[in-house]
């Protein structure tokens, strides 16, 4: 009889221990479980992140807003371009002289690296494009921003004109091929590229 007892007392320990054994087995999982888990959120959540940021380094946040605008001299030439545009798919997009570049090549013959001089604080509306292109000094870009806040963004509730001014000696003559990329911090540039028409009166001119 004792020793019966003392087997049965035997097996009760055995099974208090396989139970703390498996216990520790289920909590080594669930935190492992656990770890997995959040793990793979956050690798989704990189993942969504750079998705994101690869769309908007594909896009670009401005887009053409109507016509291009040129501008005809006497001698046939072009020597002021106006440009609309507004914001696409943002709700601002910062256009400071800080952070946005503003490329123009003219084939043949003029070539900067960066034209754009910033936002100016005229506010264009009910101005002609004269009085536009006469508060641009030559060789230089600005922005002028109708419906205005006042700060450093094109808002999606603003349109901008981008003004380029060009000397007598920059002016594109007909047939020439004009380059222009406006190139904001964040996103892809906005690239503009015609030919100058084979005759441009003088005055202003629609480019499609």
């Amino acid at each position: 009889m004792k020793i019966g007892k003392v087997l049965k007392s035997k097996r009760g320990l055995v099974g208090i221990e396989a139970a703390i054994v498996l216990i520790a087995f289920v909590i080594v999982a669930a935190a492992f479980s656990f770890m997995v888990i959040n793990m793979g959120l956050y690798a989704t959540q990189k993942g969504r992140e750079t998705v994101r940021q690869g769309v908007q380094e594909a896009s670009t946040p401005l887009t053409l807003d109507g016509s291009i605008i040129i501008r005809g001299t006497t001698n046939g030439t072009v020597d002021a371009i106006i440009i609309p545009i507004k914001t696409l798919g943002v709700k601002y997009v910062p256009m400071g002289s800080g952070t946005t570049v503003v490329t123009l090549r003219i084939e043949n013959k003029t070539a900067y690296a960066n034209i754009y001089y910033g936002i100016s604080t005229t506010d264009p509306t009910g101005l002609s494009y004269a009085e536009l292109i006469s508060g641009v000094p030559t060789s230089q870009a600005k922005l002028f921003i109708e419906n205005s806040d006042g700060d450093n963004s094109l808002d999606y509730t603003e349109k901008g004109y981008l003004v380029i001014h060009l000397s007598s000696s920059e002016a594109a003559n007909e047939r020439e091929h004009v380059f222009i990329e406006i190139r904001p911090e964040q996103g892809a540039p906005l690239s503009i590229e015609f030919t100058v028409p084979s005759e441009v009166d003088q005055g202003y001119n629609t480019i499609g």
